[in-house]
Order: C-alpha cells, then sequence, then structure tokens
C-alpha cells in the first residue's frame, strides 16, 4: 500500500507537470499586456489556380511557366526579410495531416508544387527557410440553416434573385479585369497592389452586398455575413493555437478576401504585433 501511494503521487505529480504544457499547446502562448509580442505578417493573395468557390473567382495565367517561376523566387526573397519561424496556410485544419505528409514529400523530393499559392508560396517558402511543417488553419464550415444560404433563399422571391443574379454578373466582369490586371503584372507586384489598404477596403465591402438579402425577420444576407466574420475568427484561433512565444514570427499566406477580417481581428486581439506585408514587398 505504502508503495502504491507513492507511485500514485509521483503520477499526480506528473500529471501536474505535463498539464500546463497541454494546455499552453491548446491556448497558446500569447499575452495582450505582454512588452514583446509574436508578429505576424497576413499576405493576401489572389488564388494562383482556378477555383469555384468563391464569390468571386479569377482565372489567371499559369505560375509554373519560367518566367512566373523567376518572379516566386522574387518573392521569396522578399518574405525571407520578415524570417519566419512559422509559415500558415488557407488549407483545411481538418485536413492538416495530409498536407503535412505532402509537406515531408516536397522536402524529400517526392512532391511535384500545384499553382496552388499553397505550394508555390507556402511550400516552397518553408523548405528554403528549413521548416519542419506548415499550419493549415482554415476553416469553413457552412451551416445546414437554410437562413444562412443567400442563393436558395433568393431563388425563392424574384425581385432577390434578380438582384443576386445581377450581382453575379458585376462579379463576373470585376474577376476577368482581375485576371486581365493579374497578368500584366509581375506577382510580386499584383501581391502590393492586393495588399494595399484601398484594396483591402474594397474587398471587404463587396461582402456587405448579401447584406441586402432578406425580408421581414428573415435576416439572410445578415446570417451570412455572421458566418463570414465567424469563420475569419475561427482561422484567427488556429493562429493562436500554434503560436508558441514572443520570438515568433508568423506568416499567413491567405485569399485577398480575408485580408481586412484577419488583419483587424489579430489586431483588435493585442496578441501580435500586426505588420503589412508591403513592408517586405517594397523593399
Amino acid at each position: 500500500m505504502k508503495h502504491f501511494k507513492k507511485s500514485l503521487f509521483f503520477a499526480g505529480l506528473l500529471l501536474w507537470t505535463i498539464l500546463p504544457i497541454t494546455l499552453k499547446a491548446q491556448l497558446g502562448n500569447v499575452t495582450q499586456n505582454a512588452k514583446e509580442k509574436p508578429k505576424l505578417v497576413i499576405l493576401g493573395t489572389y488564388h494562383m489556380a482556378t477555383t469555384t468557390s468563391n464569390v468571386i473567382n479569377t482565372d489567371v495565367d499559369d505560375v509554373t511557366t519560367p518566367e512566373r517561376q523567376r518572379e516566386i523566387l522574387e518573392l521569396m526573397d522578399k518574405l525571407k526579410k520578415f524570417k519566419p519561424t512559422k509559415i500558415a496556410l488557407e488549407c483545411d485544419y481538418e485536413v492538416n495531416d495530409k498536407a503535412q505528409k505532402q509537406y515531408k514529400d516536397y522536402l524529400a523530393g517526392d512532391f511535384e508544387l500545384t499553382r496552388n499559392e499553397v505550394h508555390q508560396i507556402g511550400f516552397r517558402l518553408g523548405k528554403e527557410l528549413g521548416h519542419k511543417k506548415i499550419y493549415c488553419i482554415d476553416w469553413g464550415i457552412f451551416p445546414d440553416d437554410p437562413l444562412y444560404n443567400y442563393e436558395t433563399y433568393s431563388r425563392q422571391h424574384p425581385d432577390l434573385n434578380q438582384y443576386l443574379n445581377e450581382l453575379y454578373k458585376n462579379n463576373e466582369e470585376k474577376a476577368t479585369r482581375a485576371a486581365e490586371r493579374i497578368a500584366s503584372r509581375s506577382i510580386v507586384d499584383n501581391l502590393i497592389a492586393i495588399n494595399h489598404p484601398d484594396s483591402i477596403e474594397k474587398d471587404h465591402q463587396e461582402y456587405f452586398k448579401f447584406l441586402r438579402i432578406g425580408k421581414g425577420d428573415e435576416y439572410v444576407g445578415a446570417n451570412y455575413l455572421s458566418w463570414w466574420y465567424s469563420r475569419n475568427l475561427k482561422i484567427l484561433m488556429n493562429i493562436i493555437r500554434f503560436t508558441e512565444s514572443s520570438e515568433d514570427h508568423i506568416l499567413v499566406v491567405y485569399g485577398s478576401g480575408h485580408n481586412k477580417l484577419l488583419n483587424q481581428l489579430a489586431k483588435e486581439s493585442a496578441f501580435y504585433e500586426v505588420e503589412s506585408p508591403l513592408k517586405y514587398l517594397r523593399d
């Protein structure tokens, strides 16, 4: 019995030793009143691979051509000046293990990079910096509640359906013009334009056009926007979870539609020293 109590004591002591480490891993090591805070740079990007999942989708030129690859290398040199200790990417938090396997294979020379900016920027920069892993931080589970789905709701109301169709038509025209601008500029120049404060504000304002969708006490557009804000809060939570110290320099590579909210929420949290990527892209 004496030996049993002694073993129980040491087991409890071990638990209390491990518990703070476990909690810190879940909570992240961030402090609002710290003199030194981890640095955070959010690099808004255009999607380098064709996508159909966004409100505005842009079909851009191929970034795997020799000229674009030279521009990617130029971008790497500029981002290295931030000295990232961690790189966070727009890949689903739930498939993190799959992304880590791809990244490990890439480091070993067994994975060919796709056009996706997760690979072209994230994987490539991580390898050049000697990082052993990357971090997937995306979350995007859309609720089943039909009062969040503005498309389904609008189909039931001719006036709203007409408004949404006109909105989509305008979005397609904007996407075409955006693709033309992207094709005419270097990758670094494109990212400078995308991360300019005026561009960030205009991109964010596009989401509020959906706020007009709904009738009476059915606030469908507002519900959708509340989900959008919630999504970005959860992305920030995922960043916080892997923040380990005030010495971290975290580079977040994300679709430019998230630019405004991720920057705003990170600054309002007071957990990070948030810097603009323009500081490094223009250097």
